[in-house]
């Protein structure tokens, strides 16, 4: 699997879209990104609910929150939308959308108003990261694999975004 994201201008900051397809139907790709236990073995340890209205925290390693949301619209097993806060800075929002692709299911990613320009090779690796848990879903998340292929991602990434942030010539 070959993860693309997409990256715009979108004020504040940028507009990141993903477009995969993952080899699962929809309602086992549900589970993996919305059930703590699943989300735990691919991206990071949860709390809280996918539900509308419902809150969640993604946690860091040490126990702190990394960022939380409210789950603004929810559809099982088609979608969700989400506020999207890191700890300390202003709110974004993620929409994401599943539909059957065949055997398989497409799932698109859309982050609006992202400043953080490491959001990127996260999604990233992390989406990547997902095809591996849905191939194997009872291993446990590796954290050294996402760290050196986030690394890998990120200069890409880097020079991405500064190129949206160049004035034209």
């Amino acid at each position: 699997m070959t993860v693309t994201g997409e990256i715009l201008p979108d004020e504040p900051g940028f507009l990141l879209e993903f477009d995969e397809v993952y080899d699962t139907d929809p309602d086992d790709l549900w589970d993996a990104i919305t059930t703590p236990e699943r989300l735990a073995r691919w991206m990071a340890d949860y709390r809280g609910e996918f539900r509308l209205g419902g809150h969640w925290q993604a946690m860091q390693p040490d126990g702190g929150v990394y960022c939380e949301g409210e789950v603004t619209s929810c559809e099982r097993p088609r979608g969700f939308t989400t506020t999207w806060t890191v700890a300390g800075e202003q709110p974004t929002l993620v929409t994401v959308q599943l539909e059957p692709d065949g055997s398989r299911t497409r799932l698109r990613l859309r982050h609006e108003r992202v400043t953080r320009l490491e959001t990127g090779p996260g999604w990233h690796a992390h989406l990547e990261q997902l095809a591996g848990h849905l191939a194997h879903p009872a291993a446990e998340r590796d954290r050294a694999a996402y760290r050196r292929r986030f690394t890998e991602l990120e200069p890409g990434y880097a020079a991405r975004f500064a190129a949206l942030t160049r004035p034209a010539p």
